[in-house]
């Protein structure tokens, strides 16, 4: 079974949806992978006295890297944030009417930014699988058999590349904003991870995202929730990726491909981050100059411009098709959807316990269960 990719027919009869997001939580992930609700994994960005000009290597103790581990996360981490604050998402009983938690779709970021690329990334396969509980639509992204290929049989060249970004951001952050960073030892599993509710355009989302770090001029200690601070992605990029024209408003900002581009527009877009900091690397790997990047001129530095609302659309195209075909519960069926780079998104009904795709945890599903029992 398959539904149609057609833009022209969704523009005439739809229009591009607006996103609205509101923080409502976040929890930390430790050096040992392990999940604590506090802010004990936050950083704060502490820019260079002079961006034009640093010198930061991102090899620096490359081979003492500790590294995340290789099996898939799934929604873990999501689901146990939910299970600790039920309180703060169900619907009040009176408007609940078969869906229990006040939200249509719940995922990690990444889901959404693939959607959101796909329009400039048709070579890049995918695989949603989707799973429904007490009315919410639970999404989980999984590699294709390509990409499981590419991340068996990575090479440490490979591996160092990847890690490039990971490595800027020692040299960019501290644990406190009166602090020094400290680009020693890199381990990958220590992540810092806030939760939104946003509403896009009908349809009411959950997602958890991955923090690089914050501005603030105060520690802050107990919640980000009511606080005012400012959200900072990182990135860094070869200087041989990075072509400067030579009018002064490019000469300001540069010039980008459009796939790199939504690439690094989108995560921004979903967690309402307005700065992306980026980093330009030479042939050895060292950092020369940082550039700062408001998120919204992001899609004008391609040429042609990105057409973010093309993104959008497909993304509300597909959520939109996925609340019509996922109507069994988690237990009778879980569904596979797959893109491959045609004008056709495939799908599939599989097992509910499905060993490759299956997600929604048993022990989720427990105590949501015995919530609901004392409620």
């Amino acid at each position: 079974m398959s539904f149609e990719i057609d833009y022209k027919k969704y523009f005439s009869e739809n229009m591009v949806p607006t996103l609205t997001t509101k923080l409502i939580g976040h929890y930390s992930i430790d050096g040992d992978s392990q999940y604590h609700a506090d802010l004990s994994q936050m950083k704060y960005y502490i820019p260079p006295e002079d961006l034009n000009n640093v010198s930061f290597d991102l090899n620096k103790n490359f081979m003492s890297t500790r590294y995340k581990p290789t099996s898939h996360v799934k929604l873990d981490n999501l689901l146990r944030w939910i299970a600790d604050n039920f309180n703060l998402l169900e619907k009040p009983l009176s408007t609940q009417e078969g869906q229990w938690l006040d939200t249509d779709f719940i995922c990690r970021r990444g889901v959404l930014k693939t959607l959101l690329c796909t329009p400039y990334k048709k070579l890049d396969k995918w695989i949603i699988c989707a799973s429904k509980y007490r009315g919410t639509i639970y999404l989980c992204e999984f590699y294709t058999t390509e990409k499981e290929q590419q991340h068996v049989n990575a090479t440490v060249e490979d591996k160092q590349i990847e890690l490039c970004g990971y490595k800027l951001e020692q040299y960019l952050v501290a644990d406190h904003p009166s602090h020094k960073p400290d680009p020693s030892v890199l381990n990958e599993c220590e992540k810092f991870h806030c939760i939104f509710q946003a509403k896009f355009g009908d349809h009411s989302l959950l997602y958890t995202a991955e923090i690089d770090g914050i501005v603030s001029q105060q520690p802050i200690t107990d919640t980000l929730i009511g606080k005012t601070f400012e959200l900072i992605e990182m990135k860094s990029i070869s200087t041989r990726v990075y072509n400067v024209i030579g009018t002064p408003e490019y000469n300001k900002y540069g010039t980008f491909n459009s796939r790199k581009l939504v690439d690094w527009w989108s995560p921004n877009y979903l967690s309402g981050t307005e700065r992306l900091i980026c980093g330009l690397k030479n042939m050895d790997g060292k950092v020369t100059m940082i550039k700062e990047y408001p998120t919204h001129t992001l899609p004008l530095l391609s040429n042609p411009c990105c057409n973010i609302d093309k993104c959008k659309m497909f993304c509300k195209m597909f959520l939109d098709n996925v609340k019509k075909i996922v109507i069994k519960d988690y237990n009778e069926s879980m569904y596979k959807f797959y893109f491959d780079g045609s004008r056709f998104i495939t799908y599939s009904e599989i097992a509910p316990n499905d060993e490759m795709y299956s997600f929604l945890k048993p022990w989720f599903v427990d105590e949501a269960e015995n919530y609901n029992t004392f409620q």
